[in-house]
């Protein structure tokens, strides 16, 4: 047997391997690449909706206490047109 043919199969089975390799190294960096690209995005529309939350509604605590104050306010009104139609303080402001 010739050691030039032994030779050449192992010089093409690691060629091929190599290329193999690098091959699938340059799709595993687009597909990387892509999902940075796609996780940048996710982050940039999270950030939108946060905002457009923040600006556009209101909290809660701050809505229950707007609404008591509101109330309250109906209440006096609503007591003071009482004694002005029933006649008992006719000076109710």
């Amino acid at each position: 047997m010739e050691p030039v043919l032994p030779l050449s199969l192992v010089l093409s089975v690691v060629g091929g391997a190599a290329s193999a390799f690098l091959t699938l190294g340059r799709k595993f960096e687009s597909i990387d690449k892509r999902h940075a690209d796609h996780i940048t995005l996710v982050d940039q529309r999270m950030d939108t909706i946060e905002l457009r939350l923040a600006k556009d509604y209101v909290d809660k605590d701050d809505l229950s206490m707007i609404l008591k104050r509101l109330d309250d306010r109906i209440d006096r009104m609503d007591y003071k047109l009482d004694q002005i139609l029933i006649g008992y303080n006719k000076n109710a402001k």
